[in-house]
C-alpha cells in the first residue's frame, strides 16, 4: 500500500511538473509580450497592442537613431536643454557647454538612464529635441511600430507621448541587431572620464538588474540586457533580452504596479523567458545552399536544381512540429539563358495555416540560350583554330632554323673530317 501511495505521489509529481512547464505564464502586467528575436514569432501576448507611456524604454530608440545617423567617436558640446530637464528625474547633471562624446553620451541614457543624455544626443543628431522625435516617429513606422508617437527623447511624460508592447518588442528587435546596441545594454558599469567642467563619473550602473550578477533576487543568468523604464503614470516598464543555446528572446512587460524599483516586473520577465525557453525550441527547416527541389526545364531533358537562398530556423513547440506545412512555388514558363543563383522560385513554410516566412530558391548552375552556347562554341572553336595556327607555324619555323643550321654547319664537318678530326 505504501509503496502504491509513493508511485501515485511520483506521478502526480511528474504530471504538474509537465503541466507547469506548458502552461501559459500567469502575467499580472496590464500589456506583456514575448517574442522570438530572429523571426519575430509571437510566442506570448497580453494586451499588447493598448497604448501605454513608454517612460525611459523610450531610448531604446533614442539609442537606435544615436547609433545609426552618429559617430561615436563625435565630441559634443553640451547646450542649454539637458539641465532643464524635469527636476528629481535621472540624469548625470551635464553642464552647458561640458564636452562628451557621443558614445559616452549613450552609455549614461542606457545605462544610468540619463535624461538630459537623451537630450544632448537629440540635439546633436537633429539640432533640437522637437526634430530629433519626427526623425524617431519616421524609424519607428519603418520598423513596423505603427501605435507609436514619440514627443521626445527621454521619455519624460507626456500625455501624447505612447507606444504598445507589440512596438516596442519590434523596436528592441531591430536593435539588438545592432553590434554596439547589444553591447551597451549589456554594460553593467560604466565610466565616464574626467571633461572640461566636471570630475570622473564613475557612478553610471544598468539599472536594468536583471544583468547584475551580484543580486540574485533579480537577476537572470540568460539576461542579455535592454531597457527599464518608470514614472508615476507610466508605473514600471521593462524592455528585456535573453539567450539560451541559440534561442534568443525578447519580453516586454508594461504598467506594472509598484514603486520604481519593485521586483514584480522582474520576476514577470523571468516567467515569461521560461515560459519561452521550456516550451520552444529552434527546429531547423533549412540550410543555405541545400537543394530543396529538382524542375525539368521546358521544352528540354536539361534539369536544375534549386537551392535554398538562406538558413532558416523556426521557433516552435513540440506540439507545432507536425503542423508545419511547406510549399514550393516555381516561375511559370522558365526560359534560357539561366544566370547562377537566379530566383526561380519560392519555397513557403506556414504553421496552423499561417504563413510565417517565404524563401526564395535559386538555380544551381548557368545555363545559356541555345544561340549562346552555339557562339560560345563557335568562339571555342576559333580561338582552337588560331592557336594550332600558330603553334604550327611555331613548329615549320623551328624546323626550318634546324634544317638552316646544319647547311651552314655541313662544309664545316666535312673539312674536319678531311683532316681526322670530328668535332
Amino acid at each position: 500500500m505504501k509503496k502504491k501511495f509513493i508511485l501515485l505521489t511520483t506521478f502526480i509529481v511528474f504530471i504538474c511538473s509537465i503541466s507547469s512547464i506548458w502552461a501559459e505564464p500567469n502575467v499580472s502586467s496590464p500589456s506583456a509580450i514575448l517574442m522570438d528575436a530572429k523571426s519575430g514569432r509571437i510566442l506570448y501576448e497580453k494586451d499588447a497592442d493598448i497604448k501605454r507611456f513608454p517612460a525611459s524604454t523610450t531610448k531604446i530608440m533614442t539609442a537606435i537613431l544615436c547609433i545609426e545617423h552618429g559617430n561615436l567617436d563625435d565630441m559634443v558640446t553640451i547646450g542649454t536643454n539637458p539641465s532643464l530637464v524635469e527636476r528629481g528625474s535621472s540624469q548625470i547633471y551635464l553642464i552647458p557647454e561640458e564636452k562628451l562624446t557621443l558614445e559616452q553620451l549613450l552609455y549614461a541614457m542606457m545605462l544610468e538612464s540619463a535624461n538630459d543624455a537623451a537630450v544632448a544626443i537629440a540635439e546633436h543628431i537633429s539640432g533640437s529635441a522637437e526634430e530629433f522625435a519626427k526623425l524617431m516617429n519616421e524609424r519607428a513606422k519603418e520598423l513596423g511600430a505603427q501605435n507609436t508617437n514619440f514627443v521626445n527623447p527621454n521619455g519624460l511624460h507626456d500625455d501624447n507621448h505612447v507606444t504598445t508592447a507589440r512596438d516596442l518588442a519590434l523596436i528592441a528587435k531591430h536593435g539588438m541587431t545592432l553590434p554596439k546596441f547589444r553591447e551597451v545594454v549589456n554594460t553593467v558599469k560604466y565610466t565616464i572620464p574626467e571633461t572640461n567642467k566636471q570630475p570622473v563619473r564613475d557612478y553610471i550602473t544598468n539599472t536594468n538588474k536583471l544583468i547584475w550578477k551580484s543580486n540574485k533576487k533579480y537577476s537572470y543568468e540568460y539576461a542579455i540586457g535592454i531597457k527599464t523604464g518608470y514614472t508615476v503614470k507610466a508605473k514600471n516598464n521593462l524592455v528585456a533580452g535573453a539567450l539560451k543555446e541559440g534561442t534568443e528572446l525578447i519580453s516586454v512587460v508594461m504598467a506594472e504596479n509598484g514603486i520604481s524599483d519593485s521586483s514584480n516586473v522582474y520576476s514577470a520577465t523571468k516567467e515569461l523567458f521560461e515560459y519561452g525557453f521550456s516550451s520552444y525550441s529552434n527546429k531547423n527547416l533549412l540550410t543555405k545552399n541545400q537543394v530543396v527541389t529538382t524542375i525539368m526545364l521546358p521544352g528540354s531533358d536539361e534539369k536544375m536544381n534549386l537551392l535554398a537562398a538562406e538558413d532558416y530556423d523556426l521557433l516552435v513547440s513540440n506540439e507545432e512540429i507536425p503542423k508545419i506545412e511547406s510549399s514550393i512555388n516555381v516561375i511559370d514558363k522558365i526560359k534560357k539563358p539561366i544566370e547562377k543563383n537566379q530566383v526561380l522560385g519560392f519555397i513557403s513554410y506556414s504553421l496552423d495555416g499561417k504563413e510565417v516566412k517565404k524563401i526564395d530558391l535559386l538555380s544551381a548552375e548557368e545555363l545559356l540560350a541555345p544561340e549562346k552556347s552555339a557562339k560560345r562554341f563557335l568562339k571555342w572553336l576559333l580561338w582552337f583554330f588560331i592557336l594550332y595556327i600558330l603553334w604550327r607555324t611555331f613548329v615549320v619555323y623551328s624546323r626550318y632554323l634546324r634544317k638552316k643550321r646544319r647547311k651552314r654547319e655541313a662544309p664545316v664537318l666535312f673539312m674536319n673530317r678531311r683532316r681526322g678530326r670530328l668535332w
